[in-house]
């Protein structure tokens, strides 16, 4: 089976455990036991300002900097890796709001038809590419032939698949067709529209990275690109939405994620990811930091998880899973390693959407009933050994945190005969063995692609082959649940359908889920209006476009 290299947007990376920006229940406070607690505050406080912004009106001007991974190239229809420079460039036809609701954006309404099966969309009119040129529904025309026709990878071809034709009856409308209901499909259109005759409407060259950098109908126009080092972004003056406050952005490029509090603090940074917790938790509590700079604390759209080799024994006993989730002293390493920093999770839903059931607890730490689950699943200890455990780690994600967590769990495997040996593998050798399945147990992140709550990629049994299916988990029902689900808009239905699903894959534990981190951010006071989500792997609207810089 060959490899398939995953994307970016799909892995949570150790080096940013406790930093990718998303969203949910957010918190900001000026008050530093709070926050330094990490506890987050329902209510999306983040999104107000303190009372010294408050005496400053929303005003025109200013630059500020901000971090970004470098993006391949500004096309967001192939994207594979999360940047913050696309997000402000491109439009889809729909956003994602404050509350994370979808919302209009380049499509001012639409509606769903045929049962499910056909998504109309009322383009907004009198929008302007940033090269002047009309958007108009050939643009939608041409981004869904880019990610079906490309040979570039993206992220959007497994929801844009479902799609059997699109057609554009006028400028300002078009009429998507499905094979079947999609229950992800309006969320799927949150990809960034791209022009058409930027590229003389040739998927070769929108495929090609060094084509035409970005044109595109945001809220900044692409500027200038200093590979490696910065790209600048310019404020759309002709913005359907109304001009941006701030004049001008600059992306930083690649810090690393240990250097944005120091850049933060040396002002060479506007707003900073800070990864290391007991630096956040030492920061927050200073008051000459608190003096200069904000900080947040953000329940994250992603979680980490161990993948149980289903087709590997002892793996294939579902007795075995549960026992060994059982004997991880989950919540210590939250309490003790991550100093709170996380909340448990039961099952692969992300914590700021729906679909998990909230009646079903995490499985507590036990040693006693995961010795008994063993004995009975015929693993009993010999001279106090019963089996060894290879779990495969990318060596780019091994931090002080990461070997402090693994080494309370081999010592709590080791209780009940287990050996656990972590092997720490280099990128490419940890993608090729995860997707071919030559593992026992692998450990990694998750995020969501779009924002949409369906696990379907983690475990439907057509995603074992080549697909993220890690653990190689197969249920008839499972699967049976999941196709309805993603077979209905009906929210009440597909978050019914996701309880019972909820309850099956916690009763058989495919994967056992580690914690859903919670992200710490800071930055400058003089930055107006920031809210973290605005900027995270799914941004909102308005988002950057309502910041100001104060005098």
């Amino acid at each position: 089976m060959p490899a398939m290299k995953p994307t970016r947007s799909r892995w949570a990376l150790a080096a940013a455990a406790l930093a990718t920006a998303a969203s949910g229940c957010g918190k900001r406070s000026d008050d530093a036991a709070n926050t330094a607690s990490g506890k987050p505050v329902a209510g999306g406080a983040a999104a107000t300002v303190t009372a010294a912004a408050a005496s400053d009106a929303p005003r025109r001007g200013g630059h500020i900097v901000l971090p970004s991974n470098e993006p391949r190239d500004l096309n967001p229809a192939l994207t594979t890796r999360f940047d913050r420079i696309t997000p402000v460039v491109f439009e889809g036809l729909v956003g994602v709001d404050a509350a994370m609701k979808l919302t209009p954006r380049l499509a001012e309404s639409w509606e769903q038809t045929d049962g499910g099966k056909t998504l109309t969309f009322h383009l907004r009119k009198g929008v302007k590419w940033h090269d002047g040129e009309p958007f108009t529904a050939a643009d939608v025309i041409f981004t869904h032939k880019v990610i079906r026709d490309s040979k570039r990878e993206t992220v959007w071809r497994a929801h844009m698949d479902r799609i059997d034709t699109i057609e554009a009856p006028d400028p300002h409308t078009v009429v998507v067709h499905y094979r079947k209901p999609y229950g992800p499909a309006l969320s799927s259109w949150t990809v960034g529209i791209i022009a058409e005759h930027a590229y003389g409407g040739d998927v070769a060259k929108a495929s090609d990275p060094n084509g035409p950098h970005g044109v595109g109908t945001g809220p900044f126009r692409f500027a200038r690109w200093e590979s490696g080092q910065r790209i600048l972004v310019e404020a759309n003056d002709d913005y359907w939405a109304g001009r941006p406050n701030i004049d001008s952005i600059e992306f930083l490029l690649n810090p690393r994620a240990t250097d944005q509090l120091g850049l933060l603090k040396a002002g060479k940074l506007d707003f900073a990811e800070i990864t290391d917790i007991n630096e956040w938790v030492r920061e927050v509590n200073q008051p000459e930091f608190r003096d200069k700079f904000e900080v947040a604390t953000e329940v994250e759209s992603r979680f980490r998880l161990i993948a149980w080799n289903g087709l590997r024994k002892p793996f294939d006993d579902p007795r075995v899973r549960v026992a060994l989730t059982h004997a991880l002293d989950r919540q210590r390493v939250i309490e003790d390693v991550l100093l709170g920093q996380a909340q448990p999770l039961s099952g692969p839903f992300f914590p700021t959407m729906y679909g998990a059931d909230p009646r079903i607890a995490p499985y507590p730490f036990d040693l006693s009933t995961a010795v008994t689950m063993l004995d009975e699943a015929g693993l009993r200890a010999k001279d106090g050994k019963r089996f060894k455990i290879e779990l495969i780690v990318r060596a780019s994600e091994r931090t002080p945190t990461m070997d402090e967590m693994l080494a309370i769990f081999r010592h709590d495997l080791a209780s009940i005969g287990v050996d656990l040996d972590i092997a720490y593998l280099d990128s490419r050798t940890f993608f090729d063995r995860i997707l071919l399945l030559e593992f026992d147990a692998a450990l990694f992140g998750w995020l969501p692609s779009i924002p949409d709550p369906d696990p379907y990629e983690l475990l439907h049994s057509s995603q074992i082959t080549g697909g993220p299916n890690f653990a190689g988990f197969s249920d008839p029902r499972v699967d049976e649940l999941l196709d309805k689900a993603r077979s209905t808009a009906d929210r009440s239905e597909r978050k019914a359908l996701y309880h019972e699903v909820h309850r099956l894959v916690h009763e058989q534990t495919p994967y056992t889920m580690l914690y859903a981190p919670y992200g710490h951010y800071a930055w400058n006071r003089r930055v107006r209006g920031l809210n973290p989500r605005d900027i995270g792997a799914t941004p909102r609207f308005p988002g950057v476009a309502r910041w100001w810089v104060a005098r």
